[in-house]
This record gives structure tokens, sequence and C-alpha cells, in this order.
């Protein structure tokens, strides 16, 4: 009696362990344009103490697959020369399913981090194409017209700082909030670093 019941508590702890694992790991399921890229490696590079702990996959069917457990920000890329046609993505190796789109503008969605994360890179690609309007339209404005594109150039700064600052106040002390406030804080107004470092208190 005394044996049967041990052998069943030892089932229910592994079974509960597996659980705790399984909920703890990260899936990332990635597509690639074309079949072309088949056969290369594709590599999962850490941010941080990179030597010895890169992983890697040979693509197949325009597709590959990563699982590991660690949250962490990572980085996607191909050997050097692809990087110019297949941009190089961070990811947050965050538990859940991770879907990556890898493309010469490419996408990292599934999970919260992540879809923050791609939700800020796809504003930010907006304010690149306004601001390369402006600059395109200064070369040749004068006037009242030269006048009006500086001062859009100002509100477009004042949004991305904006922008910033309610992002990096959201995600406060998680991966992808520690990872991007080394990025971005020293770009807000000193009235919003001042409220941002008060937050994360």
């Amino acid at each position: 009696m005394m044996k049967t019941r041990f052998l069943f508590l030892c089932i229910i702890s592994l079974l509960l362990a597996g659980c705790r694992n399984s909920e703890q790991s990260y899936i990332i399921q990635g597509t690639l344009p074309s079949e072309k890229y088949d056969g290369e490696w594709i590599y999962l590079v850490p941010m941080q103490n990179v030597p010895g702990r890169v992983d890697s996959v040979k693509i197949a069917n325009a597709t590959f697959s990563f699982k590991g457990t660690g949250e962490e920000m990572r980085v996607l890329r191909l050997r050097h020369i692809l990087r110019l046609r297949i941009q190089e993505l961070l990811v947050v190796t965050e538990p859940g399913t991770i879907h990556v789109k890898a493309d010469s503008i490419g996408s990292v969605t599934g999970t919260p981090q992540n879809e923050a994360l791609q939700s800020w890179k796809e504003d930010r690609e907006k304010k690149r194409t306004a601001y390369l309007f402006i600059r395109k339209g200064l070369k040749t404005a004068v006037g009242a017209d030269s006048l009006r594109l500086v001062q859009l150039g100002d509100t477009l700064r004042l949004q991305e700082q904006e922008r910033d600052f309610l992002f990096l106040q959201k995600q406060g002390s998680n991966t992808l909030g520690k990872f991007m406030q080394k990025m971005l804080h020293n770009s807000l107004t000193e009235e919003q670093q001042r409220k941002l470092d008060e937050s994360l208190q």
C-alpha cells in the first residue's frame, strides 16, 4: 500500500514538473519568402554572452523552428551575405508560440512582448517614411512651406518621444522593457525620464 502511494506521488510530481516546464518553454515557428533559402542555416543569437550560446537550425521548405527555455532578448539572423535580403529580427524568447516572418521587412508576433515590439517597430517605420518626406521636401521648399515642414518634423519628434515613453512605461521591468530602456531612455525628455525612473522603482 505504501509503495503504491509513493509511486502515485512520484508520477504526479513528474507530471506537474512537466507541466511547469512546458509553460516556461518557447517555440519559434518561422517562414521565409522562398525555398531558395533551403539548406541555409538560421541562427538564434543571444544579445548578451554570445560565445557558446548560439542555436542554429537548417531551413527546409522555406520554414524553420526553434524550441527552448529561458526568457531573454535574442536576434534571428542568416549568414552575412543573406542579411542584405533577409532582415535580422529581435525576438523575446518568452513562453508560448512565436511566429516569425523572415523577409526584407520581417515580423515577430504571437506572444505579448513580441507583439508589443512589432507594433513599436511598425510605428517607427511609419515615422521614418514621414521623415524622409520632410527631408525631401525641405530641399526645394521655401518660405511658409519650409516652415510647415520644419514644424511637422518637430511634431513627429514629440510624438515619438511620447510613444517611446508610454511603451517603456507599459513594458516596465520585463525582458523587453529592460532592453529597450537602454536604447530609448536618453531620447526622452527630462520629465519623461524622471517619471519613467520613478515608475520603475
